[in-house]
C-alpha cells in the first residue's frame, strides 16, 4: 500500500523516505516508534555515537505528535539503546549486556526466587549450552577448558580461587554454545548463585567433587558427544542440589535469605 502524501509538503515537492522510512499508524504510536528505531540500532544500521534525528523531525516524518516522539525516546534511552549527548541531541550507545544482566537479577530478586527455582531453571539452560558447546566449540574454546581445569586442580585447598575457576569454566562452556540468548538468560542466575557458592565450597572434597563432573563433562565436549555433554552437565546440577541438602539447606531458601543459612550450616559441611 502506498504511504500516504505528507501534509507537510509543499504540493509538488518529493516526499524523501527520510529516517524512519515510514509512518507510524497504531494506537500507541510511541511504542512502534521505539520498536522502528530499535530494530535499526539491532540491526547495526545505526553506528554507536550516530546522532538520532531531532524530535520535530522525528515527528514531521512519524507523522505524530511530539510528545509521543519524546515518549518513544525515553522508552530507548531507558533501555540503554540511546543516550543525551546533550540537551537536544540523543544519540546510539554501546550495548550494554552488563546492565541487562544487572536488570534481569534485579528482577530476580524482586520475585524472592528460591535455591529450587534457580536449580529448576539450571536444569533447563546448563544441559543444553554444555550440549551446544560440544556441537561448536573451536579448539581454542577447549584449550581454554583443558587450561581451567588444570588450575582448579591446583587451587583445591584455595576455594576463593577455585571458586571464580569454576564460574569461568560455566562462562566458557556458555559462549561456546554460540546462543548469545541463552547466554544472557543464564547470567544473572549465575550471578546470582555465585556468592552462595564462593562461601558454600569451603572443603577440598567438595571442590574436587565438582571437577570430577567438570573434567567429564570435558571429556564429552572433546569427542564431540553433544548428549552425553548434556547428560553430565545435568548430573553436575542436580549434585548441587543434593550438595545443598546434605547441608541441611532447604529447597524453598529465597536467594535473598540464603547467605545467613549456608553461613550458619558451614561449620556441618566439613564431612562432605
Amino acid at each position: 500500500m502506498k504511504a500516504p502524501p505528507n501534509p507537510r509538503l509543499e504540493p509538488g515537492e518529493p516526499q524523501s523516505a527520510g529516517f524512519l522510512g515510514q509512518p507510524v499508524r497504531v494506537t500507541r504510536a510511541y511504542e512502534e516508534l521505539a520498536s522502528i528505531i530499535r530494530r535499526r540500532i539491532m540491526a547495526g544500521e545505526l553506528s554507536v555515537g550516530e546522532r538520532i534525528p531531532s524530535e520535530s523531525t522525528l515527528a514531521q516524518e512519524a507523522q505524530v505528535s511530539r510528545s509521543t516522539v519524546r515518549e518513544a525516546l525515553r522508552t530507548l534511552e531507558e533501555a540503554g539503546l540511546i543516550a543525551r549527548a546533550s540537551p537536544k541531541i540523543m544519540v546510539v550507545t554501546a550495548a550494554d549486556d552488563n546492565r541487562a544482566v544487572r536488570d534481569l537479577e534485579g528482577a530476580l530478586r524482586s520475585r524472592n526466587v528460591s535455591f529450587k527455582h534457580l536449580h529448576e531453571a539450571l536444569l533447563m539452560l546448563e544441559p543444553e549450552l554444555t550440549r551446544l558447546a560440544a556441537l561448536r566449540g573451536e579448539a581454542a574454546d577447549i584449550a581454554e577448558l583443558e587450561t581451567n581445569l588444570a588450575e582448579q586442580a591446583a587451587s583445591l585447598d584455595n576455594f576463593p580461587t577455585w571458586s571464580v575457576l569454576d564460574q569461568q569454566f560455566h562462562v566458557t562452556i556458555a559462549r561456546m554454545s554460540g546462543n548469545p540468548a541463552l547466554v544472557l538468560i543464564g547470567a544473572p542466575i549465575s550471578d546470582l548463585l555465585a556468592p552462595l557458592l564462593s562461601e558454600f565450597m569451603i572443603s577440598t572434597s567438595l571442590t574436587q567433587r565438582a571437577l570430577d563432573f567438570h573434567r567429564r563433562i570435558l571429556e564429552e565436549i572433546q569427542v564431540r558427544d553433544a548428549d552425553a555433554a548434556a547428560l553430565m552437565a545435568r548430573k553436575h546440577v542436580n549434585d548441587l542440589r543434593a550438595i545443598w541438602e546434605q547441608a541441611g539447606l532447604e529447597l524453598e531458601l529465597e536467594i535473598e535469605a540464603a547467605r545467613d543459612g549456608v553461613q550458619m550450616a558451614v561449620a556441618g559441611w566439613q564431612h562432605l
